[in-house]
């Protein structure tokens, strides 16, 4: 992953300023997570005392350019993802993210309603769109029905198309029957002798009341083949060709005009994670079929906080206190890591300290700081652990302090000041002040940057006109972070 830390350096500013006067950078909580800069498999999710707190996001799937649809459901109001399909009707509970199956929600259907339970219209170019071949296709979704009664229809598309000057009804149906999914092709594909055909493919495992399982229809329409899949394994096949053998000439889709799609008639329980994709899609390997199932990424996720500006170059990390929850098997891990100059750092440099909530830090030095998390799952991907707060203790490096003593000497047209060091190890130079008017430093040339020395000589000025004088120390090489003024000296520039 590449990461552009340029863009944050705006809101580093912001938090300099919010620590004035205290060493305490706050994550979560009341203050909320809007300093994360970076976030992988993480979402938002509810936390302690009725504030949010973070966790692994479900391994939901991702829209490409041949997603057709996607219903992901995960909230109150339904919206077609793709912008492919918009809704006409829905008659859809909202269910959250602890009934979903993925995701931050599901929707819960009713059979006593006697409309569909949400009803779509395709946009032109979409797959129930119609006036086109039906092209490799895959229908997916998970069910969980709560008793699995025949006639329960999870989708439903209706359509005809005019043949010969004659009108010829189709439809593709996905219902339950006798306890198992069967999907229905009614007039999609025709024979060689321009016939439309039925094509039925039923499952042979049983649907089990309440308990989530995945089901997909995929079609290639390079070789005919037409798949159904529930939980990963093969339930059906059929070759749509002139002998329905591989290998034989590969029969014509044909869809009719666009026509509404309905989705959960008659049909009692839940439904998540609904998928329609422009292409076939090749057997799960093992590993695929088992991730299936999994609520969380296995390989956990990430966030990284935007960069912390202390204020000084040798502030100190202290402490990182972490109030997490972690389930049996989940665990989350933290990093530090700190720097001088922001600007020159990558995804991996300045390296990554692991540290561990409530122990001191030692050796984490600098101006900048960045906090890092690694939030894992349990072994069977269901569990993800909850941070509801962190809050890293740094020691504030203070402005350095002034000479404790300044003393000025009058010459022929300037003055010679000399002070004690700054008792400050890290003193990289000295500012000298100097105007006409006490505690106004306003004379031309003031302030006079002059470097890492204990003596000065200032020219230019007039005999017998009094001159006020005060010095202070900076550490860092710009010459930028200036401490406060020395006890102020006045004296008369004049001949010897």
């Amino acid at each position: 992953m590449k990461k552009i830390f340029a863009a944050l350096f705006f809101f580093s500013s912001i938090l300099t300023a919010s620590f004035t006067g205290n060493a305490v950078f706050e994550l979560g909580g009341k203050h909320g997570w809007g300093m994360l800069q970076y976030t992988e498999n993480i979402q938002m999710c509810p936390g302690k005392y009725g504030n949010p707190g973070i966790s692994l996001s479900s391994s939901v799937p991702k829209i490409t350019q041949e997603t057709d649809l996607y219903l992901n459901f995960d909230s109150p109001s339904i919206v077609e993802e793709t912008s492919s399909y918009t809704v006409v009707s829905s008659n859809m509970r909202f269910a959250g993210a602890e009934q979903a199956k993925l995701g931050a929600g599901a929707a819960m259907c009713s059979p006593h309603i006697k409309t569909a339970g949400l009803v779509l219209k395709p946009q032109k170019g979409s797959f129930f769109g119609g006036e086109s071949s039906a092209g490799s296709f895959t229908i997916e979704f998970w069910i969980a029905p709560s008793v699995t009664e025949n006639g329960s229809i999870i989708l439903q598309w209706y359509s005809s198309y005019f043949e010969r000057e004659r009108l010829t009804d189709q439809h593709i149906i996905a219902q339950i029957i006798q306890n198992k999914l069967q999907w229905n092709f009614f007039n999609i594909w025709q024979d060689k002798y321009n016939n439309g055909i039925s094509i039925q493919l039923k499952g042979r495992t049983n649907l089990i009341p309440s308990q989530w399982s995945h089901h997909l229809i995929t079609y290639d329409e390079e070789i005919g083949l037409l798949e159904y899949r529930m939980n990963g394994h093969t339930e059906n096949i059929v070759y749509i060709t002139e002998n329905g053998r591989e290998s034989d000439a590969v029969l014509l889709s044909k869809m009719g005009h666009a026509a509404d799609l309905s989705i959960g008639v008659q049909y009692s329980g839940m439904l998540d994670e609904m998928k329609i994709t422009k292409r076939f899609v090749e057997q799960p390997t093992f590993s695929e079929q088992t991730a299936l199932f999994d609520r969380y990424h296995l390989n956990g996720g990430r966030f990284e906080s935007l960069i912390i500006d202390s204020g000084g170059s040798l502030s100190e990390a202290k402490m990182l206190t972490v109030s997490v929850d972690t389930p049996v098997q989940t665990d989350a891990v933290f990093f530090i890591r700190s720097g001088e100059n922001r600007y020159t750092w990558t995804d991996t440099e300045p390296a990554w300290k692991p540290v561990h909530s409530g122990q001191a830090i030692t050796g984490m030095q600098g101006r900048f700081f960045q906090i890092a998390g690694n939030l894992y799952p349990d072994a069977e991907g269901q569990k993800t652990p909850i941070i509801h707060s962190i809050s890293l203790e740094y020691e504030k490096d203070s402005e350095p302090l002034p000479p404790a003593r300044l003393f000025a000497v009058p010459k022929d047209g300037e003055i010679e000041l000399s002070w004690t060091p700054s008792i400050d190890f890290d003193v990289k130079g000295y500012m000298i002040y100097y105007g006409e008017r006490r505690g106004e430093y306003f004379s031309a040339g003031s302030p006079l940057n002059v470097g890492k020395v204990l003596s000065y000589r200032i020219p230019n000025l007039h005999n017998g006109k009094i001159y006020f004088f005060a010095v202070a120390a900076y550490d860092d090489e710009a010459g930028t972070r200036v401490g406060t003024f020395s006890q102020e000296v006045w004296a008369r520039p004049r001949k010897e």
